[in-house]
């Protein structure tokens, strides 16, 4: 509580400075905003989709999570916000008005249009622009930009405040989203209401343009990466085609599985035929072998006839040719040649035979040219298969040749075929990674192109309202807290005594009281000042007459001393003698010099006070002995230690150190006494209670309130 009373009274007593500094405040802002410009504000709107817009790779329009929602406006709102684009904007905005031949309502009022020709020399403006080409101006203020960055030009036109071009200005922008929607709204204010309205129509197309370039470089690199992936995939993949389409023209294999299936069935239908033959020469060989046996008689001469043996090596000859005409199939006209002219040489032997062995017989008196015939047949067989069982070892022969051969081929080819395997399942996983991106770079570009211009920026006809009330209030009521902040903040800082509990809290002391400072005093109308010192003097010496213990013998002897110079000894002890006096008490005061004694290191060894004045004080009731500063300067160090009371006075605006500390603790004193001098009349108040001032009721009635205080505090009868 008393806390906030004494921020109450510090509130009372900057008051008046607090009015003076607002009123001077408040006037002097409304001095220099009386020809304050008005804003204009336009609003442009953009429809984003992305909570609820389509993509190629959402086709069904699901709904984005909360945070991914948010994470997508945050990138938007960031790239409205960046530098890279209000510095665009600002160039732009530059280059469009660079362009203007007059000042017009719906481009650029007469003001901007003269601000722009007073930051701009006639050269530059020649040098930036092109006519009728606002991209190539664009550009050349961009490169002139780079070029005279420091140049004072550059920096009145696109890097001061005050100038619609620059990046400070185009700060002003506010971007928001409109509440849970896809869409947000920018606000631009500005001097100028055509500036206003085509920064914002400007800012939309650079925004657009940005966010798709944006979108798309996340993208771009990736396919750029899968393009190159695909294609080595590729180049792979056809050098492991071409190695095994080498291969396969190197062994003649057009398919491996049908040559191989082929293969085998022909060689196990040569295996029947093989095994038929050898069935069919045992056979041939047999009936052979018996009807020689009945024609032994004449076998010399039918094995001695030149012209039969010609024939018949011939006809072998040709059994042969026949049967490897038979096996192969090459050639359909060769072997019916063959055919005919072994038919030929067939007959031809027959009939040699028949003429020969007309009229003989066997040894059983059969006739020879019947078993000839037989015989002729049988051996013409013979040579027939045995012709074949030729053919067909041979081709055994060129199977097996072959079989191994294919089994070497059929594992290269296995090897290279399951090489190709793995290089074209991964170049598939590549080209679906590849389609992939590309899905992604073709939707972002989609995206970027779904941003829509709702609404369009507007001109804004009417100003805004003047911010010029707001600024004077705002500065009465900024002015008038900041004395009463000052002086809050200082009374927190200063670590002067001030009061008695706070010398309390500073040093192991016991207070006994406290003298205001007298200008304080003075000051107060309704106080009656000498009936104020006589109570507050009062209360003083009964606490220091109570810890006195009264020895008839002897005067008592009260030393006043003080632990540095000018803390108001001199004064408290004639403020004392008055009060003794009052109570009908006979006290003198000695003090150094003025004829009594002299400040020097002799005045460390006094033990009596009587050598200190030339006066009896055996006369006095009470002897009052002014000390020296005790810090700076000898003192009766003995009798200090004998004397009745010792009070120290110290100075409530001075800081009480360690070195006050350990000088009272020198002294030996089991609790010492500190009388504070110059306190203000809030310390007086806590010792003597309320003080009479000039209240008002008003005053009084929130006095009462702060204290919880709703009933009479007099007693009434």
């Amino acid at each position: 509580m008393n806390q906030i009373f004494h921020f109450i009274r510090i509130f009372q007593r900057n008051l008046k400075w607090m009015f003076l500094l607002s009123i001077l405040t408040a006037g002097t802002v409304y001095w220099f905003t009386r020809n304050m410009p008005h804003e204009y504000e336009s609003e442009t709107e953009i429809f984003t989709g992305i909570t609820s817009g389509l993509s190629i790779e959402n086709v069904e329009g699901a709904k984005m999570d909360f945070f991914a929602a948010n994470n997508a406006f945050d990138n938007l709102i960031n790239i409205i916000q960046s530098r890279q684009t209000k510095q665009e904007v600002g160039m732009r905005l530059l280059a469009k008005h660079l362009l203007v031949e007059s000042p017009s309502l719906e481009l650029i009022s007469e003001e901007s249009y003269a601000d722009l020709h007073q930051w701009l020399s006639v050269e530059t403006i020649d040098q930036l622009k092109v006519e009728s080409d606002e991209e190539a101006t664009y550009q050349n203020i961009k490169a002139w930009y780079n070029e005279a960055f420091y140049s004072d030009e550059v920096g009145m036109v696109l890097n001061s405040g005050f100038s619609p071009y620059s990046e400070r200005a185009i700060n002003g922008v506010r971007v928001s989203r409109l509440q849970n929607s896809d869409l947000i709204r920018i606000h631009y204010t500005w001097k100028d209401p055509a500036i206003a309205q085509q920064t914002l129509d400007i800012l939309n197309s650079v925004f657009i343009r940005l966010v798709a370039e944006v979108k798309v470089a996340q993208t771009s690199d990736i396919v750029g990466y899968f393009q190159e992936q695909v294609n080595l995939a590729e180049e792979r993949l056809n050098g492991a085609e071409q190695k095994l389409s080498e291969f396969r023209t190197e062994n003649r294999v057009i398919n491996y599985g049908e040559q191989t299936k082929s293969i085998s069935m022909m060689k196990e239908y040569m295996e029947d035929e093989y095994q038929k033959e050898l069935a069919a020469r045992a056979s041939a060989q047999a009936a052979v072998a018996r009807l020689e046996t009945q024609l032994s008689v004449n076998k010399e001469m039918l094995q001695y006839s030149e012209s039969m043996l010609e024939k018949r090596a011939e006809l072998a000859q040709i059994s042969s040719e026949i049967a490897v005409l038979e096996v192969y199939l090459n050639d359909e006209e060769q072997l019916i040649e063959l055919r005919r002219r072994a038919d030929e040489l067939s007959a031809s032997i027959s009939r040699d035979l028949f003429n020969r062995m007309e009229y003989s017989r066997t040894t059983e008196g059969v006739p020879v040219t019947a078993l000839l015939t037989e015989w002729l047949d049988a051996t013409l067989s013979l040579d027939r298969i045995q012709a074949r069982i030729r053919v067909f070892e041979n081709r055994k022969v060129y199977f097996n040749e072959l079989y191994d051969e294919f089994s070497v081929v059929g594992s290269t080819i296995g090897r290279y075929e399951r090489e190709i395997g793995i290089e074209e399942k991964n170049y598939l996983e590549l080209l679906h990674s590849l389609n992939l991106a590309l899905m992604r770079l073709s939707s972002e570009t989609l995206a970027s192109d779904g941003l829509q211009v709702t609404v369009e920026p507007f001109f804004p006809l009417s100003p805004l309202p003047s911010k010029r009330f707001l600024l004077v209030v705002l500065s009465f009521i900024l002015s008038f807290m900041l004395p009463f902040v000052v002086a809050v903040v200082k009374d927190l800082l200063d670590l002067s005594i001030k009061t008695g509990d706070r010398l309390a809290q500073f040093s192991n002391v016991t207070h006994i009281g406290s003298i205001p400072k007298a200008s304080l005093v003075e000051k107060q109308a309704n106080l009656d000042s000498a009936q104020f010192k006589a109570q507050y003097m009062r209360l003083i010496w009964a606490k220091i007459e109570k810890n006195i213990q009264v020895n008839m013998d002897k005067p008592v002897l009260i030393s006043i001393a003080s632990l540095r110079s000018v803390e108001g000894k001199s004064y408290v002890c004639e403020s004392l003698l008055e009060a003794l006096g009052r109570q009908g008490l006979k006290a003198i005061h000695i003090q150094p010099g003025k004829g009594n004694y002299s400040v020097d290191d002799k005045l460390r060894g006094v033990e009596d006070v009587q050598t200190l004045s030339d006066e009896k004080l055996d006369d006095y009731d009470v002897v009052l002995l002014e000390v020296p500063a005790l810090l700076e300067k000898p003192y009766p160090v003995k009798l200090l230690a004998t004397s009745d009371s010792l009070v120290t006075v110290a100075w409530a605006g001075r800081i009480w150190n360690k070195a006050d500390s350990k000088k009272l603790a020198e002294l030996d004193l089991e609790s010492p006494q500190v009388l504070l001098n110059g306190a203000d009349l809030e310390e007086m108040e806590s010792v003597l209670g309320e003080l009479p001032k000039s209240r008002s009721a008003l005053r009084k009635y929130l006095k009462k309130l702060v204290q919880f205080q709703f009933k009479s505090s007099v007693a009434t009868a």
